[in-house]
């Protein structure tokens, strides 16, 4: 099983997800795609540190990893629901800056595995995911310009 270099499970599921295994906490990372786990810590070598989830602090993010399926926020069949996406919020660089970054250079370790990210007007966010969605060739990109 992966887990993550950088992150504490705290950081990736809501705290009601935590609290029915924090006895095994671990095992939560059995939620999670492979490829997104390994593109969260691809990310946070390259850009520094990342914010997913914060409620664990006293912050106010609670689903911008995986969510329950019965989690009103975001599409019926999110890709954070399958454990394939993250709402990366990023301390030392803009999300634009990073999704500049990626459509400059795809092929670069980091973007390897995302198969969509979303860039709506406003993000502040950085949306990836490795859902079953890729385009022929290159990574889909929702609310592009």
């Amino acid at each position: 099983m992966y887990q993550t270099e950088f992150f504490a499970i705290q950081e990736l599921v809501p705290e009601q997800q935590y609290s029915l295994y924090n006895k095994h906490p671990e095992k939560l990372f059995m939620l999670f795609d492979v490829a997104a786990l390994r593109t969260l810590d691809a990310l946070r070598r390259r850009y520094g540190p990342i914010v997913v989830n914060n409620w664990h602090a006293g912050g106010a993010f609670h689903n911008s990893g995986w969510r329950p399926w019965e989690c009103s926020e975001g599409a019926a069949l999110s890709q954070h629901k399958f454990g394939r996406a993250f709402d990366c919020k990023f301390v030392q660089v803009t999300a634009e800056e990073v999704r500049r970054d990626l459509v400059a250079a795809p092929e670069r370790e980091e973007f390897s595995l995302i198969h969509r990210i979303e860039a709506f007007d406003g993000m502040s966010w950085f949306h990836f995911d490795t859902g079953n969605h890729r385009r022929e060739h290159g990574i889909a990109m929702f609310g592009a310009k």
